[in-house]
């Protein structure tokens, strides 16, 4: 089963909503002055708290009932990550120089496929792990910020 999402954000915004035809399916929220981030999508509820400067561990938790649901390790390129959630490894990368498209992966192939623009983009998800769709994203959110923080 194939999904197509979308998503828009604006200028300096820390919101990005993401949209399933013209309906809004979920957004990602990253907190002032915080290395929390929230996100919804078709109802679930999940937090991401970053965690370490040169080696980064994101927990990922799931708000219904505050369970810890997985994790994200980030390389320190900030190009690629390894997300173990539900006693599965997923690798996540991006897939070309430019950094506007990425993927997720696991041994049987590529499960979703992202894509981005200036402030638009589209999500291409051959899952229907909502949680999966949205860690993704916010990978390359959190890569991208940290990116423009040391300027590479």
């Amino acid at each position: 089963m194939e999904t197509l999402l979308t998503w828009k954000t604006k200028l300096f915004s820390k919101r990005y909503e993401l949209y399933q035809q013209t309906k809004l399916a979920g957004v990602l929220n990253k907190m002032n002055w915080s290395k929390k981030v929230t996100g919804e999508i078709n109802g679930r509820e999940i937090l991401f708290e970053t965690r370490g400067f040169f080696k980064q561990e994101t927990q990922i938790t799931d708000l219904h009932d505050n369970s810890s649901i997985g994790n994200i390790t980030h390389n320190s390129w900030k190009s690629k990550a390894l997300i173990t959630y539900q006693d599965k490894v997923y690798n996540w990368q991006f897939d070309n120089f430019w950094r506007s498209k990425w993927s997720i992966r696991n041994r049987n192939g590529t499960l979703i496929r992202y894509q981005s623009h200036t402030f638009t983009g589209t999500i291409t998800s051959y899952t229907d792990d909502v949680i999966l769709i949205i860690t993704g994203f916010f990978i390359r959110n959190l890569a991208k910020e940290r990116s423009n923080q040391t300027g590479s």
